[in-house]
């Protein structure tokens, strides 16, 4: 939670969608992916903070760009101009948007960044990518006609007051179709609510995980360790398991305190909904979080070379 304070908004459901936290993951689906979800923490509180997410990532390369071309004399890959027939893995590139917008009590935070990777091969199996993002973030503070508590507090009587902040983020992705671990950072420029002076709003995420496929069924267990400016450390620990690729159950412990579970559905390989339920210990009443998402296959249809998204 947010008070006077301005960092990243966190979704439980990042573990569905890690370009949320690492814009080295734009681009590296087969589909072009749109997911929007809307989440309220603490039903027990009035005026409990809302918040609402918007992503978009896509691959944008195409026959005519580079590709590694695998030399058998060497046994290593190559950059230089391919052809159909021949065993070779393309250079990807993946750009995509970030929009979120979260509401606490008199604090609306408003972000808005665009991010681009280059996925390189490194064998046959496995793909290293790294992104880079930037955008704005909208503070908003307005105590009219609001709740504000500690009416002493000096910021609160500022009336109302916007502020513009700089963001910045940077990731890197190790992946194949099995295992997969990446890093990144965001940065956010300045506080315009702090008023001595200190850098407390850097975020570092470390992701790991592993996709494991068991006939009709693919478990993936995965974890995240997250150093937020304002909050301190934690480490998330996640489970998967889709039945069919349809429908699917997991699981989380965040910080290894707070429990989590979820479902989801995938209808016609394009539909997907989830939802979340955050079991919290206190009396301040459980946190929901419900998305949907779109996948856009066309690219993929559109392609003749079957190397093109691996």
């Amino acid at each position: 939670m947010r008070l006077l304070a301005q960092n990243e908004l966190f979704s439980r459901q990042y573990f569905l969608n890690n370009y949320l936290v690492n814009p080295a993951v734009g681009g590296i689906h087969d589909y072009m992916d749109a997911r929007l979800s809307y989440s309220r923490q603490w039903t027990a509180i009035e005026n409990s903070p809302s918040s609402v997410l918007l992503t978009f990532n896509t691959n944008l390369s195409k026959e005519k760009d580079q590709v590694l071309r695998y030399s058998y004399a060497d046994r290593k890959y190559r950059i230089g101009k391919g052809h159909l027939d021949y065993n070779y893995r393309r250079i990807k590139h993946g750009v995509g948007l970030k929009a979120t917008y979260d509401k606490v009590n008199v604090f609306n935070y408003t972000d808005v960044l665009l991010s681009y990777a280059c996925h390189v091969p490194l064998n046959p199996y496995f793909t290293l990518s790294v992104g880079i993002g930037g955008g704005m973030s909208l503070s908003t503070l307005d105590v009219t006609g609001n709740y504000i508590g500690n009416s002493d507090d000096p910021l609160l009587n500022a009336g109302k007051r916007n502020e513009i902040t700089p963001v910045l983020e940077a990731g890197i992705w190790l992946y194949t179709t099995g295992p997969y671990i990446g890093m990144s950072l965001s940065k956010y420029m300045e506080d315009p609510y702090d008023e001595d002076g200190k850098t407390r709003y850097n975020n570092i995420y470390a992701t790991a995980g592993w996709q494991l496929v068991f006939r009709n069924m693919t478990f993936t267990p995965s974890l995240m360790y997250c150093y937020n400016g304002y909050s301190g450390e934690g480490l998330d620990i996640h489970a998967v398991l889709w039945f069919y690729d349809v429908v699917w159950a997991g699981a989380s412990l965040r910080k290894l305190e707070n429990p989590s579970a979820h479902v989801g559905l995938l209808l016609g390989n394009r539909v997907e909904i989830n939802y979340t339920y955050d079991i919290n210990k206190s009396e301040w009443g459980g946190s929901h979080e419900i998305g949907i998402a779109y996948r856009i296959w066309k690219r993929a249809d559109d392609c003749k070379n079957k190397w093109y998204f691996r």
